[in-house]
């Protein structure tokens, strides 16, 4: 009997996790064909298949839903190109520009989703102060992994900093990648991101 029970309760315990997965692509999905702000938590339980009550169950808000899908994303790993020591940084900075650049057209959907998303955090406090809290916990441990010290850096500049210039033409360049496509050209995000050199000491 004992063990009948704990069978049970384990089994609710996974059915309950897989509620929340599911309720986490659907919303995923939905976010990106359709936008995040006219998705509504209506349309996520139906194409979760379970009421709205019980999406409560599982998360406080739309901001809660997507929030816990960024945070569950792991942080993109840009050493490959970036850690090339065998060539200057300048070098190296361009070509990850231009690989952004390639990668860019690819995902307007998933861009919009993220530019509607940044629109609702900024008249949302507590999502906003949740979502900077885990962007900058990322930002601080990608300068952390990069291995520049003082030494490697220009004088007064921090490898946070770089990150987050860095992290700044990212975003800036995909928009305008999107409303300007015959000015923001390829050799534009090259450029861009070769300007980073400046933060770090000539090789």
């Amino acid at each position: 009997m004992w063990h009948h029970q704990g069978m049970a309760r384990v089994s609710r315990a996974e059915s309950k996790e897989r509620t929340r997965q599911r309720l986490l692509s659907e919303a995923q999905r939905l976010f990106r064909e359709q936008g995040y702000a006219t998705t509504s938590l209506e349309q996520i339980a139906e194409a979760a298949e379970v009421t709205k009550g019980a999406i409560y169950g599982h998360f406080a808000s739309k901001e809660d839903l997507m929030l816990t899908a960024i945070e569950a994303n792991p942080t993109p790993d840009y050493s490959t190109t970036l850690n090339d020591e065998s060539r200057p940084l300048r070098e190296r900075l361009a070509e990850f520009g231009r690989t952004l650049a390639e990668d860019a057209p690819g995902d307007t959907e998933e861009l919009a989703m993220y530019l509607e998303f940044f629109a609702a955090l900024l008249r949302a406090p507590d999502a906003l102060e949740r979502y900077s809290n885990d962007r900058e916990r990322r930002l601080q441990e990608l300068a952390a992994a990069d291995g520049a010290d003082s030494d490697d850096l220009a004088p007064g500049v921090t490898s946070v900093q770089s990150w987050v210039i860095g992290q700044a033409l990212l975003v800036g360049l995909q928009v305008e990648r999107r409303l300007s496509p015959h000015l923001a050209t390829a050799e534009v995000f090259e450029r861009a991101f070769g300007l980073l050199a400046a933060l770090y000491r000539e090789e």
